[in-house]
């Protein structure tokens, strides 16, 4: 089903190219010309997103952010603002001051507006029919099904319009399509040494060996071996059903695939099921959340029903969370680096599964992206000075990779280090990781040769290394036990504000810098992953992460502070 999105723009020639490009990509765009005919459109319509232009007559957007804020399905729905750069609002962080999720200056940045509505709500409607996918021959991944989408994401050139017309500058940018048959190779875009280069067509994956090889069903296996997110492209690849469960910490979490595609998570813990999803996201106070558990104890109920019942919540609130709480579980998998994770073929699915609107890619890039650090990439991936070579897959139908996702992709020429790529791309290096280890997991690239550059740092003198000896960890440091004990302690009982140590005043400066210091102080790096302090420091830094993700956004922080009084 094709996604609606409400556009408020005055400018004819910037509304019909939106218009245009939106339904290229899928979408079901809708325009209005003034604030009170958007509004009318809103109340009518169930909008996914809306655009609003600041160029709205009577300071029509401000007052349409206003009013559409104000209601209850409005206060949740995405608000992009595009705008000349000569309005009130010029920045990013004006814009969610002024109750909007991000601003985009026309012309130049409407490529990456459209990147951002995909962000948001899902990339389009792409399959031949909507609601519909290409069918999947029985037996065959769903990934190695040719289609007529190009290596770029978008349609091929002259398929979809582009804002050249209306004075908005060049469309998307486009990549060279992958090969057609192994005998015939189309030639690549060149690289920065004017150079073209092409690369080999990738060989069908087995299915059957993926499923034995890769997910083998009902065998547990250590994560240090196998982690999730080859767990999770495999399942995608063979369109797998069942669930994955991850054991660590004396923790059971479990992730429900329907044919490939994650639709629910759920943990043993206390603090991580839907409840304290609710809390967190400012839905319901702490306190009444604690009450509502002992209450469900006694009475053998879940706690959101109790919650519901005494009126803290509606049905439609549970349900808007639970989108929200699934793919926060399924990325703090991500972070999981010790334990075992066993694949279950099949068995109950759950109550409520939820359709993410997402590629189980996405899942991957942003769980690798946000919970792999330099070390683990290296230990994983490769360090900087090796090449990471393209192999011509074609693109998984629905995958949307964002800007700097794509940039970096288009960089692997086969002769680039993975630093080169990182500086070509302007991605700084462990993003750049992040991204090339995203992409060789889901096979657009190879994992590095193992061979570096000619001139390359040469290795380390064996006896050097002798002479080094060890590194001194933070646990060895006199006074660092008691301090984690401190704060764990703290992290357990206070509220986010004295988590970070800010008082309710703070700015967003000195947010961030609270969340710097405390990131670096508790860095689970620094310490053994074989010690005693490991899962209490691993602890307290999720929930500092948690807290700065929660003030550092306007709309999420106010929330909060609601909630907690």
């Amino acid at each position: 089903m094709e996604k609606p999105i409400l556009i408020a723009e005055n400018d004819d020639p910037v509304a019909d190219a939106l218009l245009r490009r939106l339904s290229a990509r899928g979408y079901a765009p809708e325009r209005a010309v003034d604030a009170e005919a958007a509004l009318s459109r809103f109340n009518a319509g169930q909008p996914q997103l809306v655009v609003v232009s600041l160029t709205l007559p009577d300071d029509g957007a401000r007052r349409l952010v206003g009013s559409l804020r104000a209601r209850p399905r409005g206060a949740l729905v995405p608000i992009l603002l595009l705008g000349t750069g000569d309005e009130a609002v010029r920045t990013p962080g004006e814009a969610i001051a002024a109750g909007a999720d991000h601003f985009f200056r026309k012309p130049g940045g409407v490529d990456a507006l459209l990147d951002k509505i995909a962000t948001f709500i899902g990339p389009g409607d792409t399959g031949p029919t909507a609601g519909e996918r290409p069918a999947t021959p029985t037996g065959g991944p769903a990934w190695d099904q040719p289609t007529e989408r190009r290596f770029g994401g978008d349609d091929g050139p002259g398929d979809e319009p582009t804002f050249e017309d209306a004075g908005l500058g060049a469309g998307p940018v486009t990549f060279p399509p992958p090969q057609a048959s192994p005998s015939r190779a189309e030639p690549a875009l060149p690289d920065a040494t004017g150079q073209g280069w092409t690369d080999a067509q990738a060989p069908a994956p087995d299915p059957q060996a993926i499923f034995t090889d890769v997910l083998q069903p009902g065998r547990a296996v250590l994560l240090e071996r196998r982690g999730l997110a080859d767990v999770l492209a495999a399942a995608a690849a063979v369109r797998f059903t069942g669930r994955v469960e991850v054991a660590a910490s004396g923790v059971l979490r479990r992730v429900f695939l329907d044919t490939g595609r994650p639709v629910y998570a759920d943990s043993s813990a206390d603090g991580e099921d839907l409840c304290a999803w609710l809390a967190a996201e400012g839905y319901v106070a702490r306190a009444a959340l604690a009450r509502a558990r002992a209450r469900a104890a006694q009475v053998g109920t879940a706690p959101e029903e109790i919650l519901m019942e005494a009126g803290y919540l509606q049905a439609d609130d549970v349900w808007r969370a639970l989108h929200g709480h699934v793919v926060h579980r399924v990325l703090d998998l991500f972070g999981v680096e010790a334990g075992e994770a066993l694949v279950v073929q099949g068995g109950p699915r759950p109550i409520d599964p939820v359709d993410l609107g997402m590629h189980p890619g996405r899942l991957i890039l942003d769980g690798l992206r946000r919970k792999f650090g330099r070390l683990r990439l290296y230990r994983v991936f490769g360090t900087p000075a090796l090449i990471p070579r393209p192999v011509g897959q074609i693109r998984p139908e629905g995958l949307v990779l964002r800007t700097d996702e794509e940039a970096v992709l288009h960089a692997c020429d086969g002769r680039r280090t993975a630093i080169e790529v990182a500086r070509t791309a302007r991605v700084n290096e462990v993003d750049a990781l992040a991204i090339l280890h995203g992409l060789a997991v889901l096979g657009f690239i190879e994992p590095p040769s193992g061979r570096p550059r000619a001139g390359a740092l040469p290795p380390l003198d064996t006896r050097d290394l002798e002479r080094a000896g060890a590194p001194r960890t933070a646990d060895a440091l006199p006074g660092f036990a008691d301090l984690v004990s401190t704060k764990l302690s703290e992290v357990q009982t206070a509220d986010y504000f004295q988590v970070l140590g800010v008082p309710r005043t703070a700015s967003n400066a000195e947010l961030r810098a609270a969340w710097e210091t405390l990131r670096r102080r508790f860095d689970p790096h620094r310490v053994r992953r074989d010690g005693p302090l490991w899962h209490q420091v691993q602890e307290i830094a999720s929930v500092v992460e948690d807290a700065w993700h929660m003030l550092s956004d306007a709309r999420l922080r106010a929330r909060y502070e609601r909630a907690v009084g």
